[in-house]
């Protein structure tokens, strides 16, 4: 009886050796595809600055962006006195 169990242990052993091995190439699979994904966003992200900065966009969006900051920074003041 004790030999069967040694057995089938053995035999869950081994696959999950496998299983691991497959799921260890997936995981090497998809941190490929992440890392180019990324790169394919930083790139498309750097080639787009010129035009928006052209269009006015980017400084549209950071003077929005400081006067919601002097907003916040307004409304602390407040609180503090």
């Amino acid at each position: 009886m004790a030999e069967g169990d040694n057995r089938s242990t053995n035999l869950l052993a081994a696959e999950t050796a496998s299983l691991e091995e497959q799921l260890q190439g997936w995981g090497e699979v998809i941190q490929q595809v992440h890392n180019l994904l990324l790169t394919y966003l930083i790139v498309t992200s750097l080639l787009l600055l010129p035009g928006l900065n052209q269009h006015g966009i980017i400084s549209k969006y950071i003077g929005m962006a400081k006067r919601e900051i002097n907003k916040l920074l307004k409304q602390k003041e407040k609180k503090n006195e």
